[in-house]
């Protein structure tokens, strides 16, 4: 019976990888498409369930109404899951090339992308 599930486990684990290779062009443009400019973006990254929504308005510069609405919008869209009140993205923007601070490089502590920020930081 081992054997059996241990396959089985495989086999799904197989189709899931080829249901997001398939995905993958479609999830990046509805991104594309909900998160137009780098402020809704660098807030959606941030968005992971560890940043209070305060410290997202304050780094992106955000109003809370504007917070709110973006993520409303994500979580209609299914790129954001809500539980308990507590918004949380589903994927990560460098995986789909929409943010300016690639996998592997130095990350700002608060989520920030932009080159000012930056550099302030490194001095």
């Amino acid at each position: 019976m081992a054997d059996a599930s241990a396959e089985l486990l495989a086999t799904l684990r197989e189709i899931r990888t080829w249901v997001r290779a398939a995905a993958y062009p479609s999830v990046k443009k509805l991104l594309e498409d909900a998160l137009p400019d780098t402020k809704s973006r660098q807030a959606y990254q941030m968005t992971d369930g560890a940043n209070a929504r305060d410290s997202i308005c304050k780094a992106c510069k955000l109003s809370p109404n504007r917070l709110l609405a973006l993520q409303s919008r994500c979580v209609a869209l299914g790129l954001m899951s809500s539980s308990d009140g507590r918004k949380t993205r589903l994927f990560d923007l460098c995986d789909f090339g929409l943010l300016g601070n690639p996998k592997g490089s130095e990350e700002q502590p608060d989520g920030a992308t932009d080159g000012k920020r930056i550099a302030r930081l490194k001095r």
